[in-house]
């Protein structure tokens, strides 16, 4: 709960979740992070390991849950987002 002055439209502290994007409930109506094409962010594992048909090192690579759009505006990886938060002003569909 935030004990400062509440503003008709403007987002308060509570709707702030580390590592979204934006404040959660500033998107469209009923719609979650689990719609949105930014929830999910492909990484490249640390360590890697010597393929010889390639003739090069190899890292797998992995699907977190995490915000893409947090990584480009932040310029560093986020907290995991659930996929029922409500959604931000980023919100954009995924694709079906």
């Amino acid at each position: 709960m935030s004990f400062m002055t509440k503003i008709e439209g403007v987002a308060d502290t509570d709707q702030a979740i580390p590592g979204m994007a934006f404040f959660a409930g500033t998107g469209p109506d009923g719609k979650t992070c689990g719609a949105c094409k930014h929830r999910g962010l492909t990484r490249r594992s640390q360590k890697a390991t010597y393929s010889e048909q390639a003739k090069d090192f190899v890292h797998k690579t992995y699907r977190t849950t995490q915000c893409a759009m947090f990584k480009k505006l932040a310029g560093t990886h986020g907290s995991a987002v659930k996929k029922d938060y409500p959604a931000c002003k980023y919100f954009e569909p995924r694709a079906k």
